[in-house]
């Protein structure tokens, strides 16, 4: 077996899979497969293109020959061996010039040979196409990511601190109200929730959406954490209705007032989530 040292890998595979390598080379081969993704991706696109091409090549031996091709055999045959029927006598076997038969078979080898390695050839190509093909539909029907995706994912995140819940206390409420409105181009004022037995901890600015967001956050006697969040948005003529969602655990109540959207985010299993929007969408 020749050696594939210095040849590009798709052709050390391939004579990998052949089984056409070296002793030495084959434990150089599995050491690759073994630690290169890239590698092994390649390796099994080859081994589905020979698997498509040898079974592309069984269902050609096994089909029927032609009648066609049967009947021109057998009359190239019988032309060869009949006697001339014309008067003149014939021509003895021994001093006659043999005619060289056409080689029928090498070729039809050659042939199936070359379906053979069209057939491997097409695998691949199928292979990479059916990838591209996925790659393709994960992106085009992937669910759209919104702003409250990412709110979602901060509450999850700042729910859990303790020291750093916020990035402004509650003792700076007029600083609070003045930042986040300069921040968000939204005014607003800050919704007294002290009725739903929430005190006010304090604010962050996030970002949402692509946009600048507001993050005011108050905690209940359980010590869960709530939030009121909201950014600028396309103007609308009248408030619209409260629509709820659901973040796994993280329950979101959102809705659009003057140019801003607003969300109220808590625990998904609280009862009083819609209500406690209502609240702020009156008093925000």
């Amino acid at each position: 077996m020749e050696s594939t040292q210095g040849l590009p890998l798709e052709v050390r595979l391939s004579a990998y899979l052949d089984g056409q390598l070296p002793d030495s080379e084959v434990d150089e081969i599995n050491a690759i497969l073994a630690e290169d993704d890239d590698a092994r991706g390649v390796y099994e696109k080859l081994k589905l293109g020979s698997e498509f091409g040898a079974r592309a090549f069984d269902r050609l031996l096994q089909e029927p020959i032609p009648l066609d091709l049967v009947r021109n055999i057998k009359d190239a045959g019988k032309t060869e061996d009949e006697p001339p029927k014309s008067g003149f006598a014939a021509i003895p076997i021994a001093t006659a010039a043999p005619r060289r038969k056409s080689p029928f078979w090498p070729k039809a080898l050659a042939a199936s040979m070359a379906l053979f390695i069209a057939g491997g050839a097409a695998g691949y190509l199928v292979s990479e196409q059916r990838d591209a093909a996925q790659e393709l539909a994960s992106t085009q029907f992937a669910p759209a990511r919104t702003w409250l995706d990412d709110i979602a994912d901060y509450h999850r995140i700042y729910s859990r601190q303790t020291r750093h819940l916020v990035e402004v206390p509650a003792s700076e409420q007029d600083h609070i109200v003045e930042w986040l409105s300069a921040s968000t181009g939204v005014n607003f004022a800050l919704p007294d929730l002290s009725g739903q037995n929430l005190t006010f901890e304090g604010a962050r600015l996030l970002v949402a959406g692509g946009k600048p967001t507001a993050q005011l956050l108050y905690r209940n006697a359980e010590n869960e954490i709530f939030a009121i969040c909201f950014l600028q948005s396309d103007p609308v003529g009248s408030a619209t209705a409260l629509s709820e969602s659901m973040r796994n655990d993280i329950g979101l109540v959102s809705w659009q007032k003057g140019n801003a959207s607003y969300v109220v985010v808590g625990p998904s299993a609280d009862p009083g989530l819609e209500r406690l929007a209502e609240t702020v969408s009156a008093s925000i």
